[in-house]
């Protein structure tokens, strides 16, 4: 592994070691056609740094994965303006809504085995919408409920109680009959957790525990702000354009299915590889499966994103999003935005590649790395998006 001098530091991983194989012509073609495969990483690695050094940025940390394996770790910038601490890949930050990913992949994992049904209905006890009907888990955990985009989020934001939010959401006049249109829920979305401590009789941080964090091995991960602050090194949130320093808690801790996880992107790397090659992480394929597997269309999404030109539909799965890349590539993604903090995934199963990163300021610059690197790689455009965000930005 290699360390560039630059203020962003570049870790690129050694494909393989082909000294011993370096005399034998059926050994090295498929060694250069992987290395000309990768020439694109090194245009990349430029458009990373014109992000990560950006005045408004204050750490970062990124990874690329080809063929499953980590072919480049980016890290830059420090865990809190000033203090000198430099972010490392292990840095501990918050994952805010990519935290969904893991109650959808919990999901898919209980309805694999036989312990929940998701076509069965939410009980009014626990969730009493203004429907005809009450939502089904499924419907709950792809945005389908009709309540009006992130319902309540302001109460929990003012420090509300999420159980008494939650109550407050029958008095919502919902925007669509349930099921019909996909609404992107915060408070409504946790709810699943109660399903899974019924299904697993552990609390919702126990049981990711148990189901994915220690079997998966990843070592950083958990929940809220004791997760952060017991790590060795973690990225406190810079606010605004004044990036006014933060501290570890957030109302929405109390929404840990939705919002709660946190980790470090070596743990990130592992998630983005369990969840492209399941079975090499003792994950069955089919519960994967589930959890990736388009529920309704988003068509708001798919609105938001007409302006990079290579995203023709999109669609929600359970806690996932699902990407039409040019009509040709399917890309499994989420991203996360919360408090101080941003974060994005995106994989695309079927070659192994993932784009994974991580940052703690109030900033959409680095949102705009994955289809650069997507348009480098496929040769599908010149990769030209944050060099005229910021232009525009002048």
């Amino acid at each position: 592994m290699i360390a560039l001098a630059l203020p962003l530091s570049v870790l690129s991983l050694a494909l393989a070691d082909t000294s011993a194989a370096s005399s034998s012509p059926e050994a090295e073609a498929p060694m250069r056609a992987m290395e000309e495969a990768l020439d694109y990483l090194d245009a990349f690695q430029l458009e990373v740094a014109d992000v990560a050094q950006h005045e408004r940025m204050v750490g970062f940390a990124a990874a690329i994965l080809e063929n499953g394996q980590p072919v480049a770790i980016y890290t830059s910038g420090e865990t809190r303006r000033g203090s000198g601490e430099p972010v490392t890949a292990d840095t501990v930050f918050r994952l805010a809504s990519v935290s969904k990913t893991f109650a959808g992949t919990m999901l898919g994992l209980l309805d694999d085995a036989g312990l929940v049904s998701l076509d069965a209905r939410v009980p009014t006890s626990v969730l009493d919408l203004d429907g005809e009907r009450q939502p089904t888990w499924r419907e709950l955990a792809s945005h389908q409920t009709g309540l009006p985009p992130n319902a309540y989020d302001n109460l929990i934001e003012a420090g509300r109680d999420a159980h008494t939010v939650r109550a407050r959401l029958t008095e919502v006049p919902l925007l669509c009959p349930m099921g019909e249109c996909y609404t992107y829920q915060n408070v409504a979305f946790d709810v699943v957790r109660d399903l899974i401590e019924d299904a697993t009789g552990q609390s919702y941080q126990d049981a990711v525990q148990t189901y994915l964090f220690d079997p998966l091995g990843m070592q950083s991960a958990g929940f809220g702000a004791e997760n952060l602050e017991r790590a060795e090194s973690w990225a406190a949130p810079h606010f605004g354009r004044s990036q006014r320093l933060g501290d570890a808690a957030t109302d929405y801790d109390t929404l840990p299915a939705a919002a709660g996880v946190s980790l470090s992107l070596n743990d990130l790397i592992i998630w983005a590889q369990a969840q492209m090659d399941p079975q090499a992480y003792g994950l069955p394929e089919s519960a994967i499966e589930r959890a990736h597997t388009p529920q309704t269309r988003s068509l708001r999404e798919t609105r938001n994103l007409r302006r990079l030109g290579r995203v023709e539909d999109t669609s929600y799965g359970l806690g996932w999003r699902i990407y039409d890349w040019q009509g040709e590539r399917t890309l499994i993604v989420h991203g996360g935005a919360l408090a101080g903090y941003g974060s994005q995934v995106v994989l695309e199963p079927e070659t192994g590649f993932a784009f994974v990163a991580l940052w703690n300021a109030d900033f959409g610059l680095p949102r705009l790395l994955w289809p650069t690197a997507m348009d480098m790689r496929t040769g599908d455009g010149p990769g030209a998006f944050v060099d005229d965000a910021i232009a525009r930005m002048r």
